[in-house]
């Protein structure tokens, strides 16, 4: 039901099943009596309060993001925007919190797949440095990366590239690093490399549960076989509404076959086309965030990041990339 989030949903309910049950206990007068017993229940109890607080919003969020992707064929343009804009950042609250509970109940952090995409208007070898300290900083977490690609301007530097990156809480770690970030140039001219992360478009599927099934006698032409006997299959998608009968067959277990395997792929096609626009929708917008407190000299070859006093014009590209990544983490928390 929440899908990549479920392992560490199931752990949290455990620890909030504890969390209601050392509730009880604190309103017990023999524990009360006992200081030593009472504080040792206290302490446990606003432990296991932070973690089931951080489980109910992260369900929040989860079922937030559900409600407004099924509203998605239902707007116009424009509210169709805002709606790609709040999944978006459901999305990235959601691994953050995901990230916090893992990290309190000191279990697995979920494997997350994320789309990261690098456009350079500065000289394209900066750029691709910073392509290379992202992607150095995934692979020393465990984590890979797939379809990369590099798109080449007419005199051949590259001005953009691309991948999709798989790994631990990879959404809410490197989203500190998103913007376009200013390059400062010789004299007074500035440009921009701007990087993106967000969710990768999901590996979609329809659940059985999801679709409801009716029989009927088929209509129209086809003999005395096809009006008498029941083989019209009606499936509907519950969530959607949306329907599609087959009576072309004359077994109604073919016309059934045919029609959730035509169900299946029009909601996925579809699914796959708002993922897409979402992603997109969500990548400009991060390329749009001006102003972000990382910056470049590419003349003196250093960075500057104003929110880590120790990341103040160091050389770039940086020798230890995790301690920047990790240590923004920290102060982003």
């Amino acid at each position: 039901m929440y899908g990549i989030y479920g392992e560490i949903i199931d752990a949290a309910e455990k620890s909030a099943e504890e969390f209601r049950k050392a509730e009880e206990l604190l309103e017990y007068p023999e524990v009360q009596a006992d200081k030593a017993h009472y504080l040792s229940v206290l302490t446990e109890y606003n432990k296991l309060k932070s973690i089931a607080d951080k489980l109910e919003r992260l369900k929040k969020l989860l079922d937030s993001e559900r409600e407004a992707a099924a509203l998605i064929q239902e707007c116009n343009d424009s509210e169709r925007d805002e709606l790609y804009a709040e999944i978006s950042s459901l999305k990235r609250d959601a691994s953050k919190l995901a990230s916090a509970i893992s990290d309190e109940l000191g279990c697995k952090h979920t494997v997350e797949r994320a789309l990261l995409r690098f456009k350079f208007t500065a000289p394209s070898e900066l750029g691709v440095r910073f392509s290379a300290m992202i992607k150095e900083y995934i692979i020393s977490r465990g984590g890979f990366l797939t379809d990369e690609k590099t798109e080449h301007g007419k005199n051949g530097s590259p001005f953009g590239i691309s991948f999709t990156a798989e790994g631990e809480d990879i959404i809410s770690r490197l989203s500190p690093l998103t913007g376009a970030h200013r390059v400062y140039m010789s004299g007074a001219r500035t440009e921009e490399l701007c990087f993106a992360v967000t969710p990768a478009e999901e590996r979609l599927t329809v659940s059985d549960d999801e679709l409801k099934i009716t029989v009927t006698h088929s209509s129209g032409a086809g003999g005395q076989h096809i009006n008498k006997v029941e083989t019209a299959v009606r499936v509907t998608h519950i969530p959607t509404g949306l329907t599609v009968v087959c009576q072309d067959e004359r077994s109604q277990l073919e016309n059934k076959k045919r029609a959730i395997e035509t169900i299946k792929r029009r909601l996925i096609s579809s699914r796959e086309r708002a993922e897409k626009s979402r992603i997109e929708a969500d990548i400009y917008s991060q390329y749009k965030a001006k102003n972000t407190p990382i910056s470049f000299d590419y003349a003196k070859g250093t960075m500057t990041d104003t929110r880590l006093k120790a990341f103040s014009d160091v050389a770039f590209p940086l020798k230890e990339p995790a301690a920047y990544i990790d240590g923004l983490n920290a102060l982003c928390q």
